[in-house]
């Protein structure tokens, strides 16, 4: 299948400019005066650059950890696991163990 000839006109551009030119045009009469002008272009084109929201320089947010922050696994000592094993093994299992720093978490 043959291609299409490139349009030596940025179509995308052309819809900018008639917008700079009248910003209240509806995407009819935007069609209708590039039409006029020799410009084919879509309904769909015409709203994409109409309402496409402007980025402020600002980029989008980044996944993942934020800057500086660091496991809490890795600032536990090993002196710190051995007390909570043992207090586990005290309160009767983890079950027990993780119902008492609820019970902590809402009092402090």
């Amino acid at each position: 299948m043959a291609r299409k000839a490139k349009s030596t006109v940025n179509r995308s551009q052309a819809i900018r400019d008639y917008l700079a030119k009248s910003p209240k045009a509806s995407p009819t009469e935007i069609k209708e005066a590039l039409a006029k002008e020799g410009i084919e272009v879509s309904d769909s084109l015409i709203s994409a650059v109409k309402y496409k929201k402007k980025a402020k320089g600002k980029r989008g947010k980044k996944r993942g950890r934020p800057a500086g922050a660091t496991a809490k696994a890795a600032s536990v000592s090993v002196e710190s696991l051995v007390a909570a094993k043992k207090m586990v093994n005290q309160l009767g299992g983890i079950a027990a163990a993780e119902k008492a720093i609820g019970i902590l978490k809402r009092l402090g």
